[in-house]
Parts: C-alpha cells; sequence; structure tokens
C-alpha cells in the first residue's frame, strides 16, 4: 500500500513535470505567474542581494533612468559590452531585455551609476506590467515565492519555477492516503483517498505552474494528514501554509476544534494558540523583509494587503462565488493553446458536504474521524470564502479551490467507506432522524433544552 502510494505520487509528479515542460508553456508565465515569479526573482535581488544563475552566455533586463540614458546606451556603449537587445518593453519604462557575456553583464552590475543603470536583473524575461522590476507581491506572505525564488537561483526558467509545486502535488497524493491508512487502518479509505487526490483537477492543474495557492493547498492538506499523529504538528504545517497563502487561515476553525476536545481548551484559547502559532511562523518567515524594507513600511504594505482582500479586484480570470464551486461552475482558465483551467465537480464538492453532516455522528470513530475532519476543513474554508466575499469580494476565482479540494476528496472516500458498512450507515441516518425529531419538537415548543454551565476540573 505504501508503495503503491509513493508509485502514484511520483507518476503524478512525473506526468505534471511532462506538462509543464512542454512548449508553448515551457517558454511562457501561466496565469499569475507574471506576479510571483516576478516577485521571487526581485525578492531575490532587493532582499537576499543575490540573483538568478547566470551561465557564461547570460540573458539580462536592464532598466535606465530615463529614455535618452537607455537610448544614449544603445548608440554608445550596447557593442563595447557585447549585448545584443533581445527585446524593448513597452510598459515597463526604459528597460530593455539584453544577451551578452556574463563578465560584461557583472562588470555592468558594478558599473551601475556611470551608465545611469537602475536595475540591472539576469534571469527569464519580465512579464509586461507597470512596476513589475520592484513588485515584492507583498500583499501575499513570503513563503511561496521563497520556494519558487530557491529553485530560480540554480535557473531561472519556466520548468525550473514549477518545479516545486509538482513536488508538493505529489507529496499530497502519495502521503495524505498513507497517513489515513496508518490512521484508520481502513483499505477502503485508503484507496479511496488516493483514487479521489490522483484525479483532482484543480490539484493537477495548480501542480504544475507556479502559483501561491498549491503551496497554501498541499501544506493545509499535510496538516490534514498529520494531525491524527499530533496536534502540535499539524498546527506547525498549517502556519507554513497560511505563511504561503493567507486562504489557509480558515483552517484554524477546525484545528481550533482539536485544542478543544482534545486538550480541553476553552473556545477562546483553543483559538488562540494555533493563531498564535501561525503568527510567530509568518513572522519568523518575514523577518528578512522586514529587515530589508524596514519594519513599519513592511506592515503597512502587510496590512493593506490585508485590506485588499475584502474588496474587488480588476478585471482577470472570470470571478466566481462559493456556491459556483459547489455546482462546479465558473472555471478559471490559466492557458488558453493548450487549454489549462481549474474547475471543481459539484458532485465531489456536495457529497463533501454531505459527509460533514453525515459522518458527524460517527466522528468518534478511528476510520471516521479523519474524513470527518477534512469535511468540516471544506466547511470552514466555503464559510470563509462566503464571509470574504459578503465582506465586498466579489472577483474570487476558481484557482482559488485547490487550497480545500484535497479535503473534500478525503472527506468524499469517507462517504464511500460508510457505503460499505450498513450498520454504520443505518446509525448515521437513525441518529440523524431522532435528532431532527428533538428539534422538530423543540421548534413547536413541545420539549424545552436546558443548558448547565459545569465548572472544569
Amino acid at each position: 500500500m505504501i508503495l503503491f502510494s509513493l508509485y502514484l505520487g511520483i507518476n503524478f509528479g512525473l506526468t505534471e513535470y511532462s506538462y509543464a515542460t512542454k512548449p508553448p508553456i515551457s517558454h511562457n508565465y501561466v496565469g499569475d505567474e507574471v506576479w510571483y515569479v516576478s516577485a521571487a526573482r526581485n525578492i531575490l535581488r532587493e532582499v537576499f542581494h543575490t540573483y538568478p544563475y547566470c551561465p557564461n552566455t547570460c540573458n539580462a533586463t536592464i532598466q535606465f533612468k530615463n529614455g535618452t540614458d537607455m537610448t544614449v546606451f544603445l548608440v554608445r556603449y550596447a557593442k563595447k559590452f557585447n549585448l545584443n537587445s533581445l527585446y524593448y518593453y513597452h510598459k515597463v519604462k526604459f528597460a530593455v531585455y539584453f544577451q551578452g557575456p556574463k563578465s560584461k553583464i557583472m562588470e555592468l552590475m558594478k558599473e551601475k551609476n556611470k551608465y545611469n543603470i537602475t536595475i540591472v536583473q539576469p534571469g527569464w524575461r519580465y512579464p509586461e506590467q507597470t512596476g513589475i522590476l520592484k513588485y515584492l507581491n507583498l500583499e501575499h506572505p513570503p513563503l511561496g515565492k521563497y520556494f519558487i525564488a530557491s529553485v530560480m537561483v540554480h535557473k531561472d526558467v519556466p520548468y525550473m519555477w514549477r518545479i516545486p509545486s509538482i513536488i508538493l502535488g505529489s507529496l499530497v497524493v502519495a502521503l495524505v492516503p498513507i497517513a489515513v491508512y496508518l490512521y484508520t487502518r481502513s483499505l477502503a479509505l485508503w484507496i479511496a483517498s488516493l483514487l479521489m487526490l490522483y484525479y483532482d483537477l484543480p490539484l493537477r492543474t495548480m501542480s504544475m505552474v507556479a502559483m501561491l495557492d498549491i503551496y497554501s493547498g498541499a501544506f493545509s492538506a499535510l496538516a490534514l494528514a498529520v494531525l491524527p499523529f499530533s496536534l502540535w504538528a499539524a498546527t506547525l504545517v498549517l502556519a507554513l501554509a497560511i505563511s504561503s497563502k493567507y486562504t489557509a487561515a480558515f483552517y484554524l476553525i477546525p484545528i481550533a476544534y482539536v485544542f478543544w476536545r482534545k486538550k480541553g481548551h476553552g473556545p477562546l484559547k483553543a483559538l488562540l494558540v494555533p493563531s498564535i502559532v501561525a503568527l510567530v511562523v509568518f513572522l519568523v518567515l518575514s523577518l528578512p523583509l522586514m529587515i530589508a524594507l524596514g519594519p513599519l513600511n513592511w506592515l503597512n504594505k502587510v496590512l493593506s494587503g490585508l485590506a485588499w482582500f475584502t474588496v474587488s479586484r480588476p478585471s482577470g480570470p472570470p470571478p466566481a462565488n462559493p456556491w459556483d464551486w459547489v455546482e462546479g461552475k465558473v472555471p478559471s482558465p490559466l492557458y488558453i493553446n493548450p487549454a489549462l483551467y481549474v474547475v471543481t465537480s459539484a458532485a465531489v464538492m456536495k457529497t463533501a458536504i454531505l459527509a460533514f453532516f453525515l459522518l458527524y455522528p460517527l466522528k468518534d470513530q478511528r476510520k471516521y474521524w479523519v474524513p470527518w475532519m477534512a469535511a468540516f476543513f471544506l466547511v470552514s474554508s466555503l464559510l470563509g470564502f462566503t464571509a470574504l466575499y459578503l465582506k465586498g469580494n466579489k472577483t474570487l476565482y476558481t484557482f482559488y479551490t485547490v487550497v480545500f479540494t484535497p479535503m473534500a476528496d478525503v472527506a468524499v472516500a469517507g462517504i464511500i467507506l460508510l457505503l460499505t458498512n450498513f450498520d454504520d450507515l443505518g446509525y448515521a441516518i437513525s441518529w440523524w432522524k431522532r435528532a431532527l425529531k428533538e428539534l422538530s419538537m423543540w421548534l413547536w415548543g413541545d420539549k424545552k433544552l436546558k443548558c448547565e454551565l459545569v465548572e472544569a476540573k
């Protein structure tokens, strides 16, 4: 079982890698890679004072102080440095993409002021976006960009940017079912969760692009996998998810529930503990940015970014709402030809939501606890996104769903397991019949609820 899970995980990764390295995707930015990859490249330069690896013949973006300086350099000095102009930027002001000997590019980096150059950036060509050469993407946390930057140091080409995403997606496919089996010892739950994850379209699509959502989604899924064995380890892994993209913060609610049930914490303390862990991890990972930008400047940009999440954005992919995701509507196209898009499965989403209710009476049984928690994660995320939507952000995109589709997969696996055990299914149905009858009697006034506060020992 472990070997088969690892085999499918490796197969998943090789398939993703094969797709990510085929033209034209292998030579272009895909979706929001234009922002995240550019920010990772800029973080290398502005924060860590390093650059992507430059071979003997090196490509570099060079920006000048003004158009006159750019023209003078092109006329008088480009030949001196053996530089060939590969591309003249339009939206990026006073910038040219050159190719030339590594030694000459390095020389220009040292003598920038002499030629009125503001930036010499070796690496892949930037996308046509205003202000992109200084953009650090501070509206999102830094961890995902650190991963992208870490491989970019070795080679700044599209397939390298995507390798961390591919690895994380493969780990989700391989390790989550293994963890599920080790905890539950259920073959049915193992094979169902493995196949559901392997064929998860949002997970597949987002694993082959260098966007932050896969980091948030993968670390969240791995937090679920670790949760049965160590609450503190799961909290730490979830903190990594939140430090990749804030969309994972909705999972603080189910983690708090476990602190409440398993550790006996009060509701406020149960929520406060994982929140503090997430905050500390975020601050530690943000230290390089704080040092480079100054703490107050960094804080202002982060707070502005958080406010940005509650409002609608400029035009982009087709916007969706959480109900669209439940219905499997409004795909997010990331690339046109070949078609690369993210869309949810209505059957999977609705079954996973059903699991939250149907598995509730069985949640204390070992074999159903993980699927029910997965459904709890899913429902928390959907409610969180709904709150954002109602607050004013009407530009939610379907590619966000990779943060919860692995949870839906495991929850559906729980329903499949339930259907193989008629005694458990009968108990769950009878429990809900009794609960609904009691609720009906209370609503009609035939029964009264009695609440009693008991002091904790």
